[in-house]
């Protein structure tokens, strides 16, 4: 036996044991409150009001706490609860349905009106449509007489998510919803140098003719682009105007931005995608309820309920966010916002959140939202005891890695530990999620800074030294 390393009696090593905890834990989070309060100082936190939560799993000890019972507006980390209640009403692998059918068909010749019926599929996209017409061509289709139809009644009236009016933005991220909706419903703007002296060159994606353009940007010598491009509501429509002057020489600009009416929109990609492959389409595009004696032609399944929740939490769609809010209230194939708000309560419930809350909508965009640092870490710990846990978590951008996170804490311990959801307005950063501290416990945490006096989204760093302190100070 090594002289050096004789071992203590059992009774000597407990109490050796319990004498290093007693010193040492007290010691880490009296250097955790240092790290913090050293955070709390500097410039543009020091103004701010600011709320920390952070709870180990497994016990439910609070490790820090600061204004954890104060309300807070939690920007995008609503997400977090919308996505929460949905994995917990619907499961994983739920799917919704879009359906395309038509009352007479004759030969090769759809008579009267072929029909879009759709449930709210939050991730429709062009290539969809397109399978959808050469599904139609390979089944002897080759012309519609009536017009394209779509029936949209199962989410109730109404496009613009609770909230979005505060503001006239014609960003992709204030885009409307719609049971039938396509590609976030937005456009991609490409605009491209032509001839100089010439028009730019304006394309859209998905390429449809619902949405107008008003080109006035002129090609003129050089690299330099200077271009304007703005969403205008018209009508029922959407008209894109792009203006400016872009150089023969300077590459193409991309720009993404709403359209005002989904169902319209809809039929108008689906119509494009039909002449497209040689369907000749004779009627126009309109809105009505689909009839029941109508002959299912494509019934198509959208991509289990994960995938939405990755792209609405990964890199914080808000479009994804408030078709998956508006989803929660479904029951007897009806949607309706109502009970979208009973679902969100239902979860809140569950999770055993206690205290006042305000739900506007579900993806926490402009004001509205209220929810303490408390009541948010309060559903992650109930998600990471949650039979889609894993699923849950999956979702949640990886620190250093994808996501809104794929450039923070990078070269940082907590790089690859982290899991979080950002959340940003002018006044407002958030982030919430879940770590893995120094010592190997999970600890799920909520970090919110509101009524900041300089753009929130230059203190994301400050942010990120909190996390990291937690991780390195956590007993």
């Amino acid at each position: 036996m090594n002289p050096m390393h004789i071992p203590k009696p059992l009774g000597l090593r407990l109490l050796s044991v319990l004498l290093v905890s007693f010193f040492l834990l007290p010691s880490a989070q009296a250097q955790l409150g240092k790290d913090i309060s050293r955070v709390l100082k500097k410039k543009g936190v020091d103004t701010a009001k600011v709320g920390i939560y952070a709870v180990d799993v497994e016990s439910g000890k609070p490790i820090y706490a600061l204004k954890q019972d104060e309300a807070f507006n939690p920007a995008s980390n609503m997400k977090l609860i919308t996505s929460a209640a949905a994995l917990t009403k619907f499961g994983p692998s739920h799917s919704i349905f879009t359906r395309v059918s038509a009352a007479k068909i004759e030969g090769s010749t759809i008579k009267e009106a072929i029909y879009i019926k759709g449930d709210g599929d939050p991730y429709l996209r062009y290539e969809d449509f397109m399978r959808w017409a050469v599904s139609l061509k390979r089944q002897g289709i080759t012309k519609v007489e009536g017009d394209i139809l779509v029936d949209d009644t199962t989410f109730d009236p109404g496009y613009m998510p609770p909230g979005f009016d505060q503001k006239n933005e014609d960003a992709s991220y204030r885009a409307p919803i719609g049971a039938v909706s396509v590609n976030f419903n937005s456009v991609v703007v490409t605009v491209t140098p032509g001839e100089n002296g010439k028009p730019a060159v304006v394309s859209l994606y998905p390429p449809n003719d619902h949405v107008k353009i008003e080109n006035k940007a002129k090609t003129t010598k050089g690299k330099s682009r200077r271009i304007g491009v703005k969403s205008i509501s018209a009508d029922g429509g959407t008209t894109i105007r792009v203006t400016g002057k872009i150089g023969v020489s300077a590459t193409p600009g991309t720009w993404r931005k709403r359209i005002d009416d989904p169902s319209l929109f809809a039929g108008s990609v689906f119509k494009t995608a039909l002449q497209d492959i040689g369907i000749e389409v004779t009627g126009k595009v309109d809105k009505a309820t689909r009839p029941a004696n109508t002959r299912s032609l494509v019934l198509h399944e959208g991509m289990p309920l994960i995938y939405p929740l990755m792209l609405m939490n990964k890199w914080s769609n808000n479009f994804m966010a408030e078709m998956v809010f508006r989803l929660l209230g479904e029951k007897d194939n009806q949607v309706t916002i109502g009970q979208a708000y009973e679902a969100i309560d239902a979860l809140l419930s569950a999770a055993g959140v206690s205290g006042k809350y305000k739900v506007m909508n579900g993806s926490g965009l402009y004001t509205g939202n209220e929810f303490t640092p408390a009541q948010i870490v309060g559903v992650l710990v109930y998600m990471a005891k949650h039979r889609y846990a894993s699923d849950y978590m999956t979702t949640l951008p990886i620190a250093g890695e994808d996501g809104t996170l794929r450039r923070r804490l990078k070269g940082n311990p907590a790089e690859g530990q982290l899991r979080g959801k950002t959340g940003t307005l002018n006044e407002v950063s958030a982030l919430a999620g879940y770590l893995r501290s120094k010592s190997g416990k999970l600890i799920a945490y909520a970090i919110l800074f509101n009524d900041t006096k300089v753009k929130a989204w230059t203190l994301r760093n400050e942010q990120d030294e909190i996390a990291q302190a937690i991780a390195e100070h956590a007993p």
